[in-house]
């Protein structure tokens, strides 16, 4: 039962396809067989991430393709994914600039039977736009700006020869999803492809210039101001401590999480977590708490509003949250490290070692010093307010019109800028 609730909850997100194939591959993984007759095309799944050579290698002028077109190629998406969410954003924001011809081809595996329904899905996810929509990377056309996404993208983008510029619109350190196997090489080397580098931060720009050789330019975090605000505070029996809760993904270290805040339940009797990114009713959890589950967005700002601290860990880049959080008045509590560090100050934030008795001196600390976490939290309010996701694309637009001048490369430019 507990696996049939998980595979339907992962039809609803993902649809019957996506959800089919990734219950077959656990299965196959285990050395069970979903049928006699069921194999797993290992063979052809990674062929297809290698793409294939593609386009006809044509002179590119203004005449054959509009300038400053883009093609994004991303995996198939979600509603509450936070990195398609990027996506959409930035692409809007380029529209506004002048980058009016927005395509969007969707990789395979996707769940989609026809264009004009993967369209409607995208609008009603992510609100009505100009922005085209293609299915499958062979539907990749010459244009300006050719993007990859996610890692699995990458290969594609490469091995296009019909575009001006190949870019690679990076928002994590991705190999670090995986253990240390295929997927894990595969995802890496994408970032020797060639391809330049547009990063969600600095810390990515650095490590994957410094390490890959890639070409990088960052941009920072931004948040919707006019969304993400102070709410009025109301009375609670008990002080609410946040923690961004995702069992499923590794790399938000769930379990030392859970271990330090039941350390620090049992020290603070009148603290009460409030679990919200996924559903952890499945866990047994022996102290007072509240199972948000996924928070529809509308939700969010009032209930960062209400607690007292916000524990955010991440084992790799940071991800919109913590300024999010941190534009509603709410003190954070980050694991130390460049890969989290670099967004906010420790003047803005409370820094934790990354071991659970870190994780609890550290909220332990914020619940016992009221009046020095409302500085804190105080200090991140006014970056959270600092931060403009206009400015940030205006710089973007900088880098890729400088792109096209005479004879500077991208690396050079990069170097500049930073």
């Amino acid at each position: 039962m507990s696996r049939l609730r998980k595979f339907v909850r992962l039809v609803r997100r993902d649809g019957i396809k996506v959800a089919t194939r990734r219950a077959l591959l656990k299965r196959l993984n285990q050395g069970v067989a979903a049928s006699p007759t069921a194999k797993w095309d290992t063979i052809g799944s990674v062929e297809l991430l290698l793409g294939e050579a593609r386009g006809f290698g044509i002179k590119l002028t203004p005449e054959n393709v509009p300038m400053r077109s883009m093609t994004w190629v991303m995996p198939d998406f979600t509603a509450s994914s936070g990195g398609h969410i990027n996506i959409l954003r930035m692409m809007r924001l380029l529209m506004d600039r002048g980058f009016k011809s927005q395509h969007i081809v969707i990789m395979e595996p996707h769940r989609w039977s026809t264009v004009d329904q993967a369209r409607a899905a995208l609008e009603e996810a992510f609100g009505k736009s100009e922005i085209t929509v293609s299915l499958g990377v062979r539907s990749i056309e010459p244009c300006h700006y050719l993007v990859a996404t996610g890692w699995q993208t990458a290969y594609w983008v490469a091995k296009y020869r019909d575009a001006i510029h190949r870019l690679y619109f990076v928002q994590d350190f991705e190999p670090d999803f995986y253990a240390n196997g295929s997927e894990h090489i595969l995802a890496e080397n994408t970032y020797k492809l060639g391809l330049t580098g547009i990063t969600a931060g600095a810390w990515l720009a650095e490590k994957l210039s410094a390490e890959y050789g890639m070409a990088t330019f960052p941009f920072s975090f931004a948040c919707d101001l006019s969304f993400y605000r102070p709410h009025p505070k109301r009375a609670h029996a008990r002080r609410q401590v946040f923690f961004y809760a995702r069992p499923v993904t590794p790399r938000r270290c769930f379990e030392m999480g859970l271990v330090a805040l039941k350390r620090i339940c049992e020290q603070v009797p009148d603290v009460e977590v409030i679990f919200a990114g996924w559903d952890v009713g499945g866990h047994k959890i022996p102290f007072p708490h509240l199972n948000k589950g996924v928070v529809p967005l509308a939700e969010l700002p009032d209930l960062y509003s209400q607690c007292d601290v916000a524990l955010i860990l991440s084992a790799t880049n940071l991800s919109l949250l913590p300024l999010e959080v941190a534009a509603c008045g709410c003190p954070l509590v980050i694991n130390k490290g460049p890969n989290s560090g670099w967004l906010l100050s420790d003047q803005e934030a409370f820094y934790c070692e990354m071991t659970v008795e870190g994780i609890t001196e550290t909220v332990m600390r914020v619940l016992n010093d009221p009046a020095r976490a409302a500085r804190v939290a105080s200090a991140a309010l006014r970056r959270a307010k600092a931060s403009d996701w206009g400015l940030e694309t205006d710089r973007i637009v900088s880098f890729l019109s400088a792109m096209d001048n005479a004879g500077l490369s991208a690396h050079k430019l990069a170097v500049a800028d930073q």
